[in-house]
């Protein structure tokens, strides 16, 4: 059996569109759902804290934790403080979705969940939010300017557009899958790659010696360092600042994979456009990441009038399986900067448009 807890904010009730539908979500992945309601609070944010506690704690006296497979508690604004201090009162293990929470949220040693935040929630300093959630081990996933509902105020579309994302990644939450996205710059930073694992052990490398492809031994084991980590934000913060596209497999609000593909057309009648990063976290392989994030940079690319994806790629052989089955092959014109740069790259390019 499984059930979803909704707890609301203060002004912001269950039948408001963040708690409404993710509690449509949880039903449809066969959860139960309670949702708490507070009546007469006080404005005083602390007295009101202990009131929606006390209220929810009446609301749910009855309920045998037990007999649930599975816990899932949504919350929103102060609710994510009362959430996470009724869990760790009555010792209930559970998932946690938090919408905007507050910093009183962090003194209830919060559990695991997926965190939305917007830049602009003058509730929730950003930067304060970003330390909490890294001490906390909580993934956060930060909207651009909104509010404290998750809101752009006056800008409809933008808010239907940020809702229908948000309950994307409430879904992949909710069902356990990959959520695929668009990476924005302020968000790519050290944090983001918390949960990431670089690691690849490598012992047979495809290259081309004298004009003919080979395969050679040359153990090594590829991972990034803090300093290769910085020079990775950087470049992907380059890419969205200068029109690229980078997007972002997340698991569980966790960054397990990106892409980058750089904005800049080249190769004259070649139309290239530099697929310059594909990347999935070591325990995250063989779950097909790579082949949808190479096809949503392939979908990017096309619509942005490129001929071909080129891609100076690692050249162990698991990694030029991957692109050989792909369907790519070796590059028609060699992009000078990247073989000099990545010598025993191999260097590919992948057909976009059917002639």
């Amino acid at each position: 059996m499984k059930l979803a807890v909704f707890f609301p904010g203060i002004g912001y009730h269950c039948d408001k569109p963040l708690l409404y539908y993710s509690e449509k979500l949880a039903k449809q992945y066969q959860y139960e759902t309670i949702k708490i309601k507070y009546e007469e609070l006080s404005k005083d944010l602390g007295e009101a804290f202990s009131g929606a506690l006390s209220q929810t704690e009446a609301c749910l006296a009855e309920v045998d934790w037990k007999q649930y497979k599975d816990i899932l508690f949504v919350s929103k604004s102060i609710g994510t403080a009362v959430a996470s201090a009724y869990a760790a009162k009555h010792v209930v293990t559970c998932r946690n979705i938090y919408y905007t929470p507050l910093e009183r949220t962090f003194a209830f040693a919060p559990q695991r969940g997926i965190v939305f935040h917007g830049t602009g929630d003058p509730w929730a300093e950003t930067e304060m939010m970003r330390v909490k959630c890294r001490d906390n081990n909580l993934p956060l996933q930060m909207i651009e300017k909104a509010n404290h509902s998750l809101e752009v105020p006056e800008d409809t579309q933008r808010n239907l557009e940020i809702l229908a994302n948000v309950m994307k990644g409430t879904q992949s939450y909710i069902a356990d899958t990959i959520w695929y996205r668009p990476l924005e710059e302020r968000e790519i930073d050290q944090p983001l790659f918390d949960w990431f694992v670089r690691h690849q052990k490598v012992t047979k490398c495809r290259r081309k010696v004298n004009g003919e492809w080979v395969i050679v031994e040359d153990p090594f084991t590829d991972d990034w360092s803090e300093e290769e980590y910085r020079l990775l934000i950087d470049c992907l913060k380059n890419t969205v600042l200068t029109g690229g596209f980078v997007c972002g497999a997340f698991y569980q609000g966790m960054l397990k994979g990106f892409v980058s593909v750089e904005s800049s057309l080249f190769g004259g009648a070649h139309r290239y456009l530099d697929l310059s990063s594909i990347h999935v976290s070591e325990d995250m392989r063989g779950r097909g990441i790579g082949r949808k994030l190479f096809d949503q940079a392939a979908a990017w690319a096309g619509q942005k009038g490129a001929d071909k994806l080129y891609i100076s790629a690692h050249s162990a052989v698991e990694t030029q399986a991957f692109y050989q089955t792909m369907g790519c092959v070796e590059a028609q014109m060699y992009h000078e900067a990247h073989v000099e740069r990545e010598p025993f790259d191999c260097q590919l390019e992948y057909g976009l448009r059917v002639e």
